[in-house]
């Protein structure tokens, strides 16, 4: 096991995870398609122990990924980070959710506790309009079209979040950031399950999170996600809720989650 004492960037076998905390227990962080560590921090920002924030392959600090990314590959890389620092809880948010779902069907008890945050899908494809808003985001990451990838970003938002001040700005950050690396793209088309039978299994309390009016992360799909789960609870917000209205809710939420059977 790694010992992480402070905030500290390492590298798990190609994959870049920053290091917040000390001490028992240790969670991983997973973020979503596009996203990096950053993405995660305000997750993690009221979880006790030490929480590990890592970038997938072909995202952030990571190595380059080439031939585009699968659940395999995405679970290899969640799976490798917890081994690496003995991690025994784990948030994983949309892509990420993804990919703790597949380390799940190799192995149902590895984790003791569970969260899942805006998942995108269980055991079916998306061939909706999810799908085709992520493929113009990809082609406007490629072009370095920082402004087209801002504006693609602020069509996810609720209507009544996008004029709040700062979100522009924030965005457009993320924007710049998205624009300096090729789009991480699907190496074959993939979904985390072959069949949810296989989430009987699982034994670990969980948390799902979902928001409303999310086209990309719907809520009914989260509610399908939770109801699969032998253990595991529903919590729905509001349009935007995870990161713009009601962030310190659901931090704290995961942090009592994820702080329980603590002695």
């Amino acid at each position: 096991m790694t010992t992480a004492t402070a905030f500290s960037p390492t590298y798990v076998g190609g994959v870049a995870c920053a290091v917040l905390g000390e001490g028992g227990p240790v969670t991983v962080f997973a973020h979503g398609l596009g996203g990096t560590s950053a993405e995660t921090r305000p997750l993690a920002a009221r979880v006790p122990g030490t929480r590990v924030l890592l970038d997938f392959r072909g995202h952030g600090d990571s190595v380059a990924l080439p031939g585009g990314w699968d659940y395999d590959l995405l679970a290899d890389d969640l799976l490798g980070v917890a081994d690496a620092f003995g991690a025994t809880r784990v948030v994983g948010l949309s892509v990420g959710a993804g990919a703790l779902l597949r380390v799940l069907s190799r192995d149902a008890t590895r984790f003791e506790r569970l969260a899942l945050v805006m998942p995108a899908a269980i055991d079916r494809g998306r061939d909706d309009g999810a799908t085709l808003a992520i493929r113009r985001l990809g082609r406007a990451i490629d072009d370095g079209d920082v402004a087209a990838v801002t504006e693609l970003l602020l069509a996810e938002l609720p209507e009544e979040i996008r004029d709040r001040r700062g979100v522009r700005l924030l965005l457009a950050r993320r924007a710049a950031q998205l624009a300096t690396r090729p789009a991480p793209r699907p190496r074959r088309p993939d979904r985390p399950l072959a069949d949810r039978s296989v989430l009987r299994a699982v034994t670990a309390p969980t948390l799902v999170v979902a928001q409303q009016q999310d086209p990309l992360h719907c809520a009914d799909l989260a509610a399908e996600l939770a109801a699969a789960l032998p253990y595991a609870q529903l919590l729905e917000l509001p349009p935007g809720g995870v990161f713009w209205t009601a962030t310190a809710s659901v931090a704290a939420a995961l942090a009592a989650h994820l702080a329980e059977d603590l002695t």
